[in-house]
């Protein structure tokens, strides 16, 4: 494959990262170990008190910007579709990003959720490559949607030579609210030559894990329902990452006995508490495009037990691999649980049937089809056929 110059756009902080911010530093990777050349070009919030305060408190994480990423300025927490969007709002993010992807001479521009404000919508503006968009999200939300159509979105989306999902979900919103055609290709995980299991010491209770937000979709007041339900009767323990200890303590009404709440922690730290875990716990209640977190845990080598969520069906193939439950139902959660954590063989069946399902999600699968979307971006371009044109009829 020839070598290409790539650009990577996202609407979202560098140091607020979410699963956009991952999967754009993910792909970069790869294509940098593919012999690519690469620019990011995201906002970036500093470690200031600033920062903390237009994002209601939360600081920034302290990360390092790495030369390959163009900083376009800070942003503002904005509530949205159940979560908190990290998006830029300067006139500076705005002129920053087109001078530097109108004089950075790419072969293709990767315009990451391209109807989000202000950054994804106006790169859409950009006329010196081929233009690939990824939606990452799924949403019901006429509202939010047609306001984004009232400015003329689905016009500007025709721009995109080829649109890529990155689940069924998110391509049913983007045909629903924007029109064309999508190609489903999936968020990525890393997954390990092999498994390590850390050593578990006799006797030891057994531990649920729970990874997301303290928001209402992610379904938490759902599993510590259960879970007050659940250590009456089993040993066992829940470790919560990501949930801060003032956002959970009002939502555990029968006080904190067997869990743990870990908050925000880095990504090593996240995938010590998935495979240290005998089962992650998947809630959720709505809202979901793809489920990162099964497959981080798929690749943990931990058994993964969810709500039964279309999105999630998918990734689990079904319930191949892993167990689905009522959505919203601590009742079926709470049968599931007890089913599971009382059945070690199943367990381990689960997981094992999860490494198998999850080699399709590897970062470097996924980094491969981006790039042969990226070849039929180039090819499809005007431009290119034009000049292609000319040349055979030399």
């Amino acid at each position: 494959m020839v070598s290409m110059r790539i650009a990577l756009v996202s609407p979202y902080s560098w140091t607020y990262p979410g699963g956009v911010t991952r999967h754009i530093e993910a792909l970069a990777g790869q294509f940098f170990a593919s012999g690519h050349e690469v620019r990011v070009f995201a906002p970036y919030d500093p470690p200031d008190r600033l920062s903390a305060r237009l994002h209601r408190g939360a600081r920034p994480e302290p990360r390092e910007l790495p030369d390959w990423v163009v900083p376009l300025g800070r942003t503002i927490g904005v509530k949205s579709n159940g979560a908190v969007s990290n998006l830029a709002h300067t006139p500076y993010a705005l002129t920053t990003l087109r001078r530097e992807l109108r004089a950075g001479g790419f072969d293709v521009i990767h315009i990451h959720e391209p109807v989000a404000p202000v950054v994804g919508y106006d790169a859409l503006d950009a006329t010196s490559a081929p233009l690939v968009g990824t939606f990452h999200c799924y949403s019901e939300n006429a509202l939010s949607n047609g306001i984004g159509n009232a400015f003329g979105a689905k016009r500007k989306l025709n721009r995109l030579h080829v649109r890529i999902a990155v689940s069924e979900a998110a391509a049913w919103t983007g045909r629903r609210f924007y029109g064309g055609s999508y190609r489903v290709i999936p968020n990525g995980v890393d997954v390990p030559p092999e498994l390590v299991t850390p050593p578990r010491e006799p006797g030891a209770p057994l531990r649920l894990a729970f990874v997301g937000q303290a928001v209402e979709r992610k379904g938490l007041p759902v599993l510590v329902r259960a879970f007050e339900a659940l250590r009456e009767h089993v040993d066992v323990e829940l470790a919560l990452v990501g949930a801060e200890p003032d956002e959970v303590e009002p939502l555990m009404l029968d006080g904190d006995r067997g869990i743990t709440v870990l908050g925000k922690v880095s990504d090593a730290e996240k995938a010590a508490a998935l495979a240290s875990a005998d089962l992650l716990v998947a809630p959720s209640l709505g809202g979901e495009s793809f489920g990162m977190v099964l497959t981080e845990a798929m690749a943990a080598g931990t058994p993964v037990l969810a709500s039964g969520l279309d999105s999630f069906r998918r990734v689990l193939d079904d319930g191949k691999a892993g167990l689905l439950v009522e959505t919203g139902d601590p009742v079926a959660l709470v049968d599931g649980l007890r089913e599971l954590l009382g059945d070690p063989a199943r367990r381990a069946s689960l997981a094992a049937a999860a490494g198998e399902r999850v080699a399709v999600f590897d970062w470097s699968v996924v980094a491969t089809q981006v790039l042969r979307v990226y070849e039929a971006a180039v090819a499809a371009d005007p431009r290119r056929v034009g000049a292609a044109d000319q040349e055979f009829a030399r």
